[in-house]
């Protein structure tokens, strides 16, 4: 051991006596640094400056028009470009890009043809065409500027895209907006429709009734016949005069019906808003607790809001009372008075929920925090009202409608059958007086037609009964409610949602802070190989006596103490390098890390195991060793993953690549600049270590017999006058 340590200490020693050689030194310790600095400054934020990548934008779109609507996606996707920055657009005419292109002054350029909108809208006709954009670049510039540019047209197509879809969205959306407020406004009247079939359908109880009453009449038609030929006289002068009063009193009450049954959608229709007026304040009082609750700023305006729609409900509520009690006063049953009733209790609730709301306000108003009694007996009353409104409207025929329909409906029946009856026997009396004779045949006959009446009624209830329910779930189905409100949904809500209906949310694991810091590791360590390279070509690895004492120098050093001795100068020097190449990254070129400390250990150990590796074969083979190392070198650069993913190399770099000491040198420094994965370190530092320790054991028990079986080799070589 002390032989090695006197070469280490008489390396050292030279060191420091000969200038020259101190020099030298100093020199191999820096420049592996300079390279590896100067290659990461270079690529410290390429893809950052893009910006200034000129590519020229030719829009030559004329534009096209749909659905009465002018659209050229050119110009819109212009304005877009204009306020991108990710590469230098110049918006240039078709002359000055293609020279441009031609000289090198754009990489590439992008054309928007002239019928580029056109082509988008003939998705809507039977020929539909593809749009394009005529991309063009010149490759020979640069290696890497085609594929920046290849991302700024696939880019531009991406934006294209959006903005044809958004349009077309926009343009579709208005057109359902337009037929939901149709739709809307044509529901009033599908109510009426449904109101006047309902009439009709509780008229077949009437018809029953006049069937039955005519089979049975007809077996006393033929005495009715001859009490009709003796009192013709008598009966000619009562119809007249019955005609007349009839007609009177039909008029009245017709007139009458026809008000009510305008009247009466319109009721329902109160109804129907006074019960989401109440639903509506049900919920202002909860979104109203959670605001509260919440110290939401917006408190105050949701209590004048809930207000508001209080005393419209409170109006509401009252003009339908009053309306009701009038009519009310026509019938002597007074059929309304539970639902008058029940409005008054909606009024009194009202009155009640406002007084505590009131309250709540000047609590609110005062900064203090409203009592939660109070706003809970707000949210009970305000579901009581609602509660209330909805058995109203729930109700509607037995209680409101159906009561006023009874009010007249039987004095309408008879008017008209009477009014019918005596008119057509008015109209008829010339004829009967020449068909009394012949009805006893007619009789026979209108039996069958009662019996075939009977038969085709019942299928009659059945269809109109069908077609009454469909009208009813058209008008007051919950999906009729919601297709409506979906068609007039926010037509630019709806058309951002279609353009971009997917958003990415990225997560970062293990982050580098630019593409210097993911390339640190890999300049780093081929600056390490390359220092230990240049040690190896201007030091020697053997320790040189006199030409007197060669035969003297197996007694003097042994080989392995020549290998360990000289390995420790050479370690030592390697170490200063991986320190200064460290130490510069974190302070010179202030590269983020994650841990910068570990950073330098790992520096100084992915030095030392280049340096036994270098140095050792060097050692063992001499210049045959240097030629090793470079081909090792080139090997590495292409196949360690540095740079490309090792996966979109060729085939064979896949093989070699576990087996290099740059793969694993570049992956402990990764996770000390992004930050540690234990597992990957362990591994890493193992493998690196089983390379220094075969390297070293290599050296200490072959290098005598590899040096004497390369002698005569050597020397050969050396004899040229050629070789070092």
């Amino acid at each position: 051991m002390s032989k090695v340590l006197k070469i280490f200490y008489d390396d050292i020693k030279d060191i420091f006596t000969n200038f020259a050689l101190l020099i030298v030194i100093i020199a191999l310790c820096i420049l592996p640094s300079l390279y590896a600095w100067f290659n990461i400054l270079a690529s410290w934020d390429p893809y950052g400056n893009t910006g200034n990548v000129p590519i020229a934008v030719v829009n030559n779109d004329k534009g096209a028009v749909l659905a009465d609507r002018s659209i050229n996606v050119g110009d819109q996707l212009i304005k877009k470009l204009k306020d991108n920055d990710a590469l230098g657009w110049r918006f240039v005419n078709s002359d000055t890009a293609k020279k441009g292109l031609e000289s090198g002054k754009y990489y590439a350029t992008i054309e928007i043809p002239k019928n580029f909108s056109s082509d988008l809208i003939s998705i809507v006709s039977k020929d539909t065409k593809k749009a394009q954009i005529i991309y063009s670049v010149n490759e020979k510039i640069n290696a890497i500027a085609p594929k920046i540019t290849d991302k700024g047209a696939s880019s531009i197509q991406g934006q294209i895209n959006q903005t044809f879809i958004k349009t077309i969205g926009e343009i579709v959306f208005n057109l359902l907006n337009e037929t939901g407020i149709k739709l809307q406004e044509e529901l009033p009247k599908l109510t009426k429709i449904e109101t006047s079939l309902r009439d009709v359908q509780n008229r077949f109880s009437t018809i029953d009734n006049t069937i039955d009453y005519a089979s049975e009449s007809i077996v006393k038609m033929n005495d009715v016949i001859d009490s009709l030929n003796k009192n013709m006289p008598l009966i000619e002068e009562t119809i007249t005069n019955a005609s007349n009063l009839s007609s009177n009193v039909n008029s009245f009450l017709q007139n009458t019906q026809g008000s009510l049954t305008q009247i009466s959608p319109i009721l329902k229709r109160d109804l129907l808003a006074l019960n989401s007026v109440s639903a509506s304040a049900a919920n202002s009082v909860t979104a109203l607790i959670d605001a509260i609750n919440s110290n939401y700023e917006n408190a105050p305006q949701l209590i004048d809001d809930l207000s508001l729609k209080l005393n419209n409900l409170h109006n509401m509520s009252s003009s339908l009372v009053s309306f009701l009690n009038k009519l009310n006063q026509i019938s002597h049953n007074q059929d309304l008075n539970n639902t008058i009733n029940k409005l008054n209790n909606v009024n009194s609730k009202i009155e009640t929920s406002l007084a505590y709301l009131n309250k709540i306000k000047d609590q609110v108003q005062a900064n203090e925090q409203p009592s939660l009694d109070n706003l809970n007996k707000l949210l009970t009353v305000a579901n009581d009202i609602n509660a209330i409104t909805a058995g109203i409207l729930n109700n509607y025929d037995s209680s409101i409608k159906n009561p006023i329909n009874n009010m007249f409906s039987q004095g309408i029946t008879v008017s008209e059958d009477v009014g019918e009856l005596l008119q057509n026997a008015k109209n008829e009396i010339p004829k009967v007086k020449s068909l009394l004779s012949s009805l006893s045949g007619f009789s026979e006959n209108a039996q069958g037609t009662i019996d075939l009446a009977n038969e085709k009624i019942p299928k009659a209830k059945t269809i109109l009964n069908d077609f009454i329910d469909a009208l009813d779930k058209i008008n007051n189905g919950e999906d009729t409610k919601e297709l409506i409100n979906f068609l007039k949904n926010d037509v630019m809500t709806n058309a951002n949602f279609i353009e971009s209906p997917v958003d990415i949310v990225e997560h970062t694991l293990y982050p580098m802070t630019n593409y210097g810091a993911s390339m640190t590791p890999f300049y780093t360590t081929l600056a390490l190989w390359v220092g230990i390279l240049l040690l190896t070509s201007l030091l020697t690895t053997e320790v040189h006596i006199s030409h007197n004492d060669m035969d003297n120098l197996t007694n003097t050093y042994r080989p392995y103490q020549v290998y360990l001795g000289r390995g420790l100068t050479f370690l030592s020097l390697a170490l200063v390098q991986g320190l200064i190449v460290s130490v510069g990254d974190i302070f010179l070129l202030k590269v983020k890390m994650d841990n910068p400390f570990l950073f330098v250990l790992i520096c100084l150990f992915v030095s030392m195991v280049f340096n036994f590796i270098v140095y050792s074969l060097v050692s063992l083979f001499g210049n045959i060793g240097k030629a090793i190392s470079v081909i090792l070198l080139v090997l590495q650069v292409a196949g360690s993953g540095g740079t490309f993913p090792i996966q979109v190399t060729p085939k064979f770099f896949h093989f070699v690549y576990p087996f290099l000491p740059f793969t694993y040198g570049i992956s402990a420094m990764r996770e000390a600049i992004g930050g540690i994965y234990l597992p990957n370190l362990r591994i890493d530092l193992l493998v690196l270590s089983v390379f220094l320790i075969v390297a070293i054991l290599i050296n200490i028990f072959l290098k005598g017999p590899i040096n004497r079986l390369f002698h005569k080799f050597v020397s050969r070589l050396e004899d040229s006058h050629l070789a070092e």
